[in-house]
């Protein structure tokens, strides 16, 4: 046998750590990407709706408090927080997983 048990057993949880971090490096990178993007969509919807006058009647679901110069920054703050929420909850999710490996 070319391997002692021991040395068997290192190898094993050596290699299986070198595997745990490739994952954790990839998402990771998955998680910056759509950081990046999610704040490059964000300044863009702010950018686009921030100075645009929006016409219409007001409608019965509260937007008649708003000025019709604020829609942007409110569909930016909505966007904002479910992709918050959406990220956040990916990472509880990864991390949950995570402790059920160990």
């Amino acid at each position: 046998m070319k391997y002692t048990r021991d040395e068997a057993l290192n190898e094993i949880r050596r290699r299986a750590k070198v595997i745990r971090q490739k994952r954790d490096r990839k998402i990771a990178h998955l998680l910056a990407t759509t950081a990046c993007i999610s704040l490059i969509s964000l300044l863009a919807v702010i950018g686009k709706f921030a100075g645009s006058e929006i016409s219409g009647m007001p409608g019965a679901y509260g937007s008649f408090i708003l000025s019709a110069s604020t829609g942007g920054f409110v569909l930016a703050g909505i966007l904002g927080f479910v992709l918050g929420v959406s990220v956040t909850l990916l990472i509880k999710y990864l991390k949950k997983n995570k402790n059920n490996q160990e």
